[in-house]
């Protein structure tokens, strides 16, 4: 089939495709089918070539496989696993000085003297070609560096006095035969540039059985030419890769000898043998050892004449290295033992962990020599951290201004909303609770989409009241947020950088450090403690102890191991009316009220009554159980639903019920915990002396405001608003202020939130014939609550589940009560 040396083939694989120039197989047998990757496909102009399929491992391979635990690659096969996008040269490339002129060849000949003519010339079959007026010129067989030289030596029998130029244009193209152990054996046809290289991508390289280093190029009446592919891969050398002539045959033998070379060695494969091959040979094929190979020694596994496997270990750095490999012998390099030689280790909470050089008599001072060292790069981080310059405080925007006030006024502490010009309206109701906007009263709502979701929310409009009106006696705290929450806050609501006193990094436990040893004997850890105070600090010889090779020494933070109380570092903050107010360091066995008059007692303003105390340990517990019981909520909700939705004529549920139920679990998961806890004092309480002496911790904030002279009246009131207090006025007094409640009150549920954060609720205040709420004294700072109405639901069948809800609604008072 002729056909010409440019066309392009293509593979039937699907694999990997990409476009190629190809060359001519001249073997019929290869058909659309076949599975030749470069077999025709209907004389196209282009083609398609495949990722070579893989061939599968050999005995040898899966043999070094089971002894070394890795699959070894034969070397060198990955050249041809992927061919390129064109293996052969491109037909504008320059011949070179050695190419021999042949039949096909096309020459360009240019002359100019007595006469001037440009041609260009083939050499025919016979090997000559034609120059007008000269004759035919024989250039077959000539190097290509010989050629214009012949050429003008005819040329000068008949002229003189001219010159000449003597170029190759386009090449012929030569067939040539790949047989043997090849990947695809075939007859090729290919540019008379193509060196044994470029033909053997073309046939896929050799077969897994197939020598990668004696492969023959057989040209008639001489001897054959050997090419080793492995000086191509490891040194470059493309001296053997002989350019091709026409009918050059190329052969690819069985490969011969291989050994396996594996472990800590640049290039793990199997390697090929050529001719005698000791150890030191194979580890240079290798690339030699990697970094971390122990250099001394490999180990070797043989095959015995008995057809027996034997392991030795062969000793490198003397005459073993020159051990003369067998086929099939598996060489493992090994690596170093990462055990460290006379040394001890420090980590911990110190400057410079690390290891260091041990030495006879060594001891812990030698290792930590003075408190200093004891500190970390990340104590001095922060620290360094402080002194960095901060821009200059630039007030906020009108637009950023805008949009906190709109912030502020829908979180509100006080339960209510708070229009441009600060009067006050309603509190807000569920439908606000969803959209977070103020949207109206509770009479507004008429639709009946309103209708189902109020019927649905319920309780949470209960549950808000007593949120709401619980945060209201966060005095001077904005809100529910915790001012333990602020510890970690560095900028003020304003944009101002805030000066924040906290504990460094890393609190040292001085009691206890501890050196962790290896008993030679028993090859057991053994821990031997020391005192690490009175080593550094009180430099205690009977703790300075002796360190032995490969010892480990901890110290140990606060952080690692709970300290006793007393030998904690605690800071506490006194906020407020104090003399000093600011953050302190609080003395071994110091109180709450030992504390304060350290301070320097409390002004003539502060109002005790009216102060909060915050601590970081309560507000974990308290929002452990505020989690707990609405995880068990969302548990009823889901509950309540499913029970509703199996009773209903239609078998559904209502889909704005649901929607109004997840918004209700969704605002309370955001809720946490203050950590407030209410303290014993009494309305009229104003000396130090009136102050608890509890223990105190880190983290403590007491914060004693001035005292307040307005009351606040709030919920289902026709003009809740906050009120100057008066001592002769009670609770009815104030509520009259407010208008008294409106008509979705629920009178009978009213309660006070005092100053100090604990609640006096009507039934509280229930005797055996009379109920003295109505009469209740009020404090400066307290804050008088009307909770609205329970919306009854309209069917029968559910009543059971709201009692369930009403009755954990309940219990959630009872915890939102602790947490504020």
């Amino acid at each position: 089939m002729a056909q010409t040396a440019n066309q392009m083939y293509v593979d039937q694989g699907g694999m990997d495709q990409q476009l190629r120039p190809g060359i001519q197989t001249n073997d019929s047998s290869y058909g659309r089918n076949s599975n030749n990757p470069y077999s025709q496909n209907n004389g196209s102009p282009y083609s398609l070539l495949q990722r070579l399929p893989p061939e599968p491992q050999t005995d040898f391979q899966r043999l070094a496989r089971a002894s070394t635990g890795q699959v070894l690659p034969l070397f060198g096969r990955n050249l041809f696993e992927r061919p390129q996008s064109t293996f052969m040269p491109p037909e504008q490339t320059t011949a070179s000085s050695d190419y021999v002129v042949g039949p096909g060849d096309q020459i360009l000949l240019r002359f100019w003297g007595p006469e001037t003519f440009n041609s260009q010339l083939t050499v025919d079959p016979s090997g000559m070609i034609y120059v007008p007026k000269v004759g035919s010129i024989h250039v077959a067989g000539l190097r290509y560096d010989e050629l214009e030289k012949h050429v003008r030596q005819e040329i000068s029998q008949i002229y003189r006095k001219f010159d000449v130029s003597v170029n190759l244009g386009h090449l012929r193209s030569i067939q040539v035969y790949v047989v043997g152990d090849a990947r695809y054996p075939n007859a090729y046809t290919v540019s008379a540039l193509s060196t044994m290289v470029n033909v053997l991508f073309a046939s896929g390289g050799p077969t897994s059985q197939g020598s990668m280093r004696r492969i023959e190029l057989r040209r008639a009446n001489q001897p054959p030419q050997i090419l080793d592919l492995y000086d191509l891969l490891l040194a470059g050398d493309k001296t053997k890769d002989l350019h091709l002539e026409q009918g050059d045959v190329i052969f690819i033998p069985a490969k011969g000898q291989e050994v396996a070379l594996a472990g800590n060695i640049r290039r793990p494969a199997i390697y090929e043998l050529r001719g005698e091959t000791t150890v030191s040979d194979l580890l240079k094929l290798g690339g030699g050892f990697d970094t971390v190979a122990d250099t001394m020694s490999v180990s070797l596994e043989r095959i015995d004449t008995d057809h027996m496997r034997r392991a030795t270990t062969v000793d490198i750095a003397t005459e073993g290295q020159s051990t003369i490999l067998r086929n099939g012998d598996i060489v493992t390099t090994k690596h170093i033992s990462p055990a460290y030689s006379k040394s001890v280790t420090i980590r911990g909470n110190l400057a410079n962990p690390g290891r260091f050089a041990w030495h006879p008599g060594m001891r812990l001072s030698d290792i930590i020599p003075d408190r200093m060292s004891l500190l970390t790069n990340d104590y001095w981080a922060a620290r360094n951290q402080l002194g960095v310059p901060v821009p200059l405080f630039e007030p906020m925007s009108k637009t950023n201004l805008s949009l906190t006030q709109k912030q502020q006024r829908l979180t509100d502490t006080r339960g209510y909303s708070t229009n441009q010009q600060g009067q006050t309206s309603s509190p807000l109701t569920t439908s606000q609770i969803r959209s977070g906007e103020n949207q109206g009263n509770v009479d507004e709502l008429s639709t009946e989409e309103n209708t189902r979701a109020k019927r649905a929310s319920a309780s949470a409009l209960a549950l808000q009241n007593q949120r709401l009106a619980s945060s209201s006696v966060d005095t001077g705290n904005g809100g529910s947020q915790s001012p333990l929450d602020a510890n970690n806050e560095d900028i003020s609501p304003t944009g101002a950088k805030l000066n924040r006193i906290q504990i460094p990094i890393g609190e040292i436990d001085w009691s206890y450090a501890v050196i962790e040893r290896l008993d030679p004997n028993t090859l057991k850890s053994v821990l031997v403690p020391f005192n690490l105070g009175k080593l550094v600090k009180d430099h205690d010889d009977s703790q300075n102890l002796e360190l032995q090779p490969d010892d480990i020494v901890t110290i140990l933070s606060q952080a690692d191991i709970s300290v006793p109380v007393e030998e904690q570092t605690k800071y506490v903050r006194l906020e407020g009316e104090f003399v000093a107010a600011g953050v302190y360091s609080v003395k071994p066995g110091e109180t709450l009220d030992d504390l304060v008059r350290r301070a320097g007692g409390i002004t003539a303003q502060a109002y005790l009554y009216g102060s909060s105390f915050y601590r970081e340990s309560a507000r974990g517990f308290q929002q452990q159980r505020l989690d707990e019981y609405i995880t068990r909520l969302s548990a009823d909700l889901d509950r309540a639903a499913a029970v509703r939705s199996a009773s209903s004529t239609t078998g559904a549920t209502d889909p704005t019920a649901l929607t109004a139920q997840r918004s209700i679990v969704n605002q309370l998961r955001s809720m946490r915990a203050t950590g407030r806890i209410v303290l014993p004092f009494a309305p009229e309480s104003s000396a130090i002396d009136s102050i608890p002496n509890i223990p105190l911790e880190n983290g403590d904030v007491f914060h004693v405001p001035s005292r307040p002279n307005t009351v606040g009246v709030l919920g289902a009131v026709y003009g809740q608003s906050v009120f100057l207090y008066d001592s002769k006025k009670h609770l009815g007094d104030y509520v009259s202020q407010a208008g008294n409640p409106n008509r979705i009150a629920d009178a009978k549920h009213a309660f006070i939130i005092r100053a100090n954060g604990s609640v006096y609720s009507r039934e509280y205040a229930k005797g055996f014939f009379t109920n003295t709420f109505d009469n209740s004294v009020i404090h400066p700072g307290d804050a008088i609550v009307v909770p609205e109405k329970m919306i009854k639901p309209d069917a029968l069948h559910t009543v059971l589940e709201y009692s369930q809800i009403f009755a954990n609604f309940g219990v959630l008072a009872a915890v939102l009560a602790t947490v504020r």
